[in-house]
């Protein structure tokens, strides 16, 4: 296995690689999001061995349509990647505006990854650990 990469952005946590995690902040500015997506994209370029992701929304409390369309746009940039590497993402979304949240940035770029959604982050996280695993 490749020697396992940080992903240097204050919203990823990567102690526990090749499982990361990434928490998303109850707000955020575009500038801020460019900036985690950038992040990401300079880690898979990097990153060649297995990987899950647990993406924690939960303290999400506004996300603009603009922001979704990065999101969204990010997820194409980094699809080969995720169709090579990416064993599986988490997505905690502990309500229903959330699971819309998701849904919509899912309707402009489908993952063509296993994801699963969670109401909780320790099932998420078990999960994540799971698809490693198999």
């Amino acid at each position: 296995m490749s020697t396992l990469i940080s992903i240097d952005h204050p919203w990823v946590d990567s102690s526990r690689a090749p499982l990361y995690i990434l928490n998303f902040p109850s707000s955020t500015s575009d500038e801020e999001l460019l900036a985690c997506c950038t992040a990401r994209e300079t880690f898979v370029e990097r990153a060649r061995y297995s990987i899950a992701w647990v993406v924690d929304l939960s303290a999400i409390r506004t996300v603009t349509a603009r922001q979704r369309q990065i999101f969204a746009a990010h997820l194409g940039r980094v699809e080969r990647h995720n169709l090579t590497y990416n064993r599986g993402s988490a997505l905690i979304v502990p309500n229903p505006v959330l699971r819309g949240v998701v849904t919509a940035v899912f309707w402009v770029k489908a993952p063509r990854f296993p994801y699963c959604l969670f109401a909780h982050r320790h099932e998420g996280i078990r999960w994540a650990e799971g698809q490693l695993r198999a």
